[in-house]
C-alpha cells in the first residue's frame, strides 16, 4: 500500500512539473503571437504613413504644375498681346507700302506675254508635282502587292512541302508490318 502511495505521489508530482511547464508554454506562445500582431499594426502604420506622405507629395507637384501652367499660359497672352499692339503699329506703317505693292500687281497683271508664260509654267509644275506624287502612290502599291504575292508564294511552299513530309511519314508506316519493325534497309 505504501509503495500505491508513493507511485501515486510521484505521479502527482510529475504531473503538476508538466503543467508548469505546458503553462509556461502557453504563455510564450501568447506572447509571441502578442508581439507579431503589434509588429504587424506597426507596419500597417508605417504604411498608412507613408501613403499619406506620398499623396501629399502628388497634390503637392500637381499644384506646382497647375501654378506652372497658368503663369505660362499669362506670358503667352502678354506675349500675344504684345505682338498685336506691335501688328497694329506695323500695320499703320506698311498700309501705305501695301497700297504699292496692290499697284506694282495689277501692273504685272496687266502684263501680256512674259508675264502670263511665266505663270503657265509655275501652273505645269504644280500639275507635275501632283502627278509624280500619283505615280510615287503606285509604285509603292504596286510594291506592296509584290511583296503579298512573294509571301502568298511562300506560305504555299512551305505547305506543299508539310504535305509531302505527311504522305512520305504515311508511307512508312504503311511499309511497317504488324510488328512494329520496319522493312528494308531503314530497320
Amino acid at each position: 500500500m505504501k509503495n500505491k502511495i508513493l507511485v501515486i505521489g510521484a505521479f502527482a508530482l510529475v504531473s503538476a512539473a508538466f503543467m508548469a511547464v505546458s503553462a509556461k508554454a502557453e504563455d510564450a506562445v501568447k506572447e509571441q503571437d502578442k508581439l507579431q500582431t503589434q509588429d504587424q499594426l506597426q507596419t500597417q502604420d508605417q504604411l498608412q504613413t507613408q501613403d499619406k506622405l506620398q499623396t501629399q507629395d502628388k497634390l503637392q507637384t500637381r499644384d506646382q504644375v497647375r501654378a506652372q501652367d497658368k503663369v505660362q499660359a499669362q506670358d503667352k497672352l502678354q506675349t500675344k498681346d504684345q505682338l498685336q499692339l506691335k501688328t497694329g503699329k506695323d500695320a499703320e506703317k506698311t498700309a501705305g507700302e501695301d497700297k504699292n505693292a496692290v499697284k506694282e500687281q495689277k501692273q504685272t497683271r496687266a502684263m501680256k506675254g512674259a508675264g502670263n508664260a511665266k505663270g503657265d509654267a509655275v501652273r505645269e509644275r504644280v500639275g507635275n508635282a501632283g502627278e509624280d506624287k500619283a505615280l510615287k502612290t503606285q509604285e509603292k502599291a504596286v510594291n506592296a502587292d509584290g511583296k503579298a504575292l512573294k509571301k502568298q508564294e511562300r506560305k504555299q511552299d512551305r505547305s506543299a512541302a508539310k504535305e509531302e513530309r505527311r504522305a512520305g511519314r504515311a508511307e512508312r508506316r504503311a511499309a511497317c508490318d504488324g510488328s512494329g519493325k520496319m522493312s528494308g534497309k531503314g530497320k
